[in-house]
C-alpha cells in the first residue's frame, strides 16, 4: 500500500521550501556583492588605525592604499579586519527586507477570509517596518553607510516579490481562474468566439 503526503504537509513544504530557495538566493546575491566591491565600512578608521598621518597636506584628499592596521586589540583579528571590507550591501537589511516583504506577499494571498483586511495591513505594515528599523539600527551603529543600506533594502524587496510573483504558488490560484475565461472565449478551430458570431 502506498502512503501517500497530506495535503497539507505539501502546502507546508512548498510554502517553506520556496521562503528558503529566495533567502538562499538573497544571501547568495548580497555575498557575491560584498566579496567583489569590498568597501570600506563607517567605522574602518576607528577600528584599524591605519598607519597614516591624515593631519599631514601631503596625505589629504588621497586615496591610500598601502597601509597597516595598528589598532593592538583588533590587529590580530583576521575576522574583524576582514568584515571591515563588508559594507556593500547591508546583509542585515537585505535579509530582513527579503522576510518581511515575503510574509507581506504571503499575507495578502493567504489571509483573505471577510473581516480580514485591516488585520492583514497591519501585519503587513508592522512587518515591514520592522525590516527598515532593522536597518536603520545599521547606519546609526556605523557599520553601514546609507548607500549600504539602501542597497540591501532594494535587493531583498526585489527578490522577494521576484520569488513570490514567479516561482512560487501564491498566484497559482489567480492563473487557474484566469485560464477557464480565456478557453470560454475560444472554439475548437481556436477562434475567438465573439469574431465567429460576428462573421455569421
Amino acid at each position: 500500500m502506498r502512503w501517500q503526503l497530506p495535503y497539507w504537509m505539501y502546502n507546508i513544504y512548498c510554502a517553506v521550501g520556496m521562503f528558503a530557495f529566495g533567502a538562499a538566493c538573497s544571501q547568495l546575491t548580497t555575498d557575491v556583492m560584498k566579496y567583489t566591491i569590498g568597501r570600506l565600512r563607517p567605522h574602518f578608521y576607528t577600528v584599524c588605525l591605519p598607519n597614516v598621518n591624515c593631519s599631514l597636506p601631503q596625505n589629504q584628499h588621497v586615496y591610500h592604499t598601502n597601509f597597516e592596521c595598528t589598532n593592538p586589540s583588533y590587529i590580530f583579528n583576521k575576522r574583524v579586519m576582514k568584515e571591515l571590507r563588508l559594507s556593500f550591501p547591508s546583509g542585515h537589511s537585505s535579509f530582513s527586507m527579503y522576510t518581511m516583504v515575503y510574509f507581506a506577499i504571503y499575507l495578502q494571498k493567504r489571509m483573505t477570509w471577510d473581516g480580514s483586511k485591516l488585520l492583514r495591513h497591519t501585519l503587513q505594515f508592522l512587518a515591514v517596518l520592522s525590516s527598515v528599523f532593522t536597518a536603520m539600527t545599521r547606519v546609526s551603529d556605523y557599520k553601514h553607510h546609507w548607500s549600504d543600506v539602501l542597497a540591501g533594502l532594494s535587493l531583498g524587496t526585489i527578490v522577494a516579490c521576484i520569488v513570490g510573483r514567479c516561482f512560487s504558488n501564491l498566484f497559482a490560484r489567480n492563473r487557474q481562474t484566469e485560464a477557464p475565461e480565456h478557453s470560454e472565449l475560444t472554439n475548437h478551430n481556436g477562434h475567438s468566439d465573439l469574431n465567429t458570431a460576428i462573421r455569421v
